[in-house]
């Protein structure tokens, strides 16, 4: 038996050794008394954010980072006990989840404050909380003169505590002067806390981008995400010294060839027409999984609109196109992208026959979720997660 007998005929491979190396690359060059949030939302980047959470544990991280409280639920109900920060408003009726489950939710709004207490007194247990500033982000978070009346509201909750405060930057990974008027802000904010006696433990400001483009900010714990997943914020190496490894990669197999002579069309609307007789073969992955899938952005000054043009332009007379790797060599993706099934010109690849394995650069966050996560360790799978559940291949009996 093989683990693609659980994947079928397309799959991620997610190396664990590579999210533990980045996660201690990360640790180690913060400054002292940092810790480290490793972030998990959106399932992990696409990674899958329960294995990807314990490996980040197991090499060093102090606390886990997710949006929502579904993405808290998932974790819990993958065995992760560590302390998790959910960075959305709860909603009342969320409090009793959250608590029961033992997470810890950002307090946007003194709302939800009563609910909390409710739902921790019901359980006789003392939940932490962290007070968000709204410094310039313009998204959720408390306006900074609201921080020190909703802090000292707390006094009256007795089952809840203060462990930290917090904000997110709008443009850290532009480096810009804006990040230094919000961190300004959150300052501020921290100073008239201690003014009014009250502690805060942890302060944290820094995502992936301001971690090391504005170190001086990493106060009592940074949250990065991006890095973790061997990415620089803003795409490029940073020169940041971090030496990140890659822990993703798309696969297929080959599920049909045919040769097929010059003048034939190949894909809807018949886009297409081969100029010469073509090798082509036929993958499990379309738009509907992420391949050609680009997330839609607004230029933010005239040289991203000439950028986008210039795509534009380049992809109306073929350039551009979509590509796939096969036995080492990159081949073009031919003629319209299907919905799940998509065809590759492999003329060029010696060999090639049914079942071969092919390699797609998909966008981690646009990957179809449904597609199989297989873990690596050492080289060698060893877990797969699929729409039914996750699986221990050692248990399963499965040959590497």
């Amino acid at each position: 038996m093989d683990y693609t007998d659980f994947t079928g005929p397309r799959w991620v491979e997610i190396d664990t050794d590579a999210i533990a190396h980045n996660v201690r690359r990360v640790k180690n060059a913060l400054q002292a008394g940092t810790r480290l949030m490793a972030v998990v939302k959106a399932d992990a980047y696409g990674c899958g954010a329960p294995e990807v959470a314990r490996a980040a544990l197991a090499a060093g991280a102090d606390m886990l980072g997710v949006t929502t409280l579904e993405e808290g639920l998932e974790l819990r109900a993958g065995g992760v006990t560590a302390p998790v920060l959910m960075f959305a408003p709860l909603l009342s009726q969320e409090a009793g989840q959250a608590v029961r489950h033992r997470l810890t939710p950002s307090v946007s709004h003194p709302g939800v404050l009563p609910a909390l207490a409710a739902a921790a007194r019901e359980r006789g247990e003392v939940v932490d909380i962290h007070l968000k500033v709204e410094t310039g982000m313009g998204r959720t978070g408390l306006a900074p003169e609201d921080i020190v009346p909703v802090a000292l509201s707390l006094r009256g909750y007795p089952e809840l505590r203060l462990e930290g405060v917090y904000t997110h930057f709008a443009t850290a990974v532009y480096a810009d002067s804006f990040v230094r008027t919000q961190f300004d802000r959150l300052q501020a904010a921290l100073e008239d806390l201690k003014e009014a006696g009250i502690a805060v433990p942890v302060r944290h400001a820094c995502n992936s981008a301001a971690t090391f483009g504005f170190p001086e900010m990493q106060l009592d714990m940074v949250r990065v995400g991006t890095l973790l997943y061997g990415q620089y914020p803003g795409g490029g190496n940073k020169g940041w010294g971090l030496d990140l490894k890659d822990p993703w990669r798309v696969k297929a197999r080959i599920l049909h060839l045919r040769e097929a002579p010059a003048g034939t069309s190949v894909g809807y609307g018949r886009d297409h027409i081969l100029k010469k007789s073509t090798r082509v073969a036929v993958i499990p992955l379309g738009y509907a999984d992420g391949l050609t899938v680009s997330p839609l952005v607004r230029p933010k000054n005239t040289v991203d609109l000439f950028k986008i043009l210039v795509k534009t332009v380049a992809a109306f007379w073929g350039y551009g196109r979509a590509e796939v790797t096969v036995a080492g060599r990159v081949t073009p993706v031919i003629g319209r992208v299907g919905m799940q099934l998509s065809m590759v010109d492999v003329s060029h690849v010696p060999g090639v026959k049914l079942g071969d394995e092919v390699e797609a650069g998909l966008r981690r966050l646009n990957t179809n979720p449904r597609l199989p996560r297989v873990y690596l360790r050492s080289g060698q799978p060893y877990l797969v997660r699929t729409i039914q559940g996750e699986m221990s291949l050692a248990e399963e009996g499965v040959d590497h």
